[in-house]
């Protein structure tokens, strides 16, 4: 990252599908939402990326993260 940059914060959020009529869960979903509060007209304002990424892949990171000492926020 360019140093005159300013990281936006982010948080995941969850998600329960249900099927209709049974009430049982059908599927789980996750999305990473940034803090919108923090764009900059002209900076990052009309910029928009959603990346995808599998629930395994995930799961590795913070295998490794745990397993090197790596920093991470809980």
């Amino acid at each position: 990252m360019p140093e005159n940059i300013q990281i936006l914060d982010s948080v995941w959020v969850m998600r329960r599908n249900r099927k209709i009529g049974m009430g049982e869960i059908s599927k789980y979903k996750a999305r990473l939402n940034y803090h919108g509060g923090q764009q900059e007209l002209g900076m990052n304002y009309w910029e928009t990326y959603a990346p995808v990424v599998m629930w395994t892949t995930v799961r590795l990171i913070i295998t490794l993260a745990t397993i090197t000492g790596w920093y991470s926020i809980h």
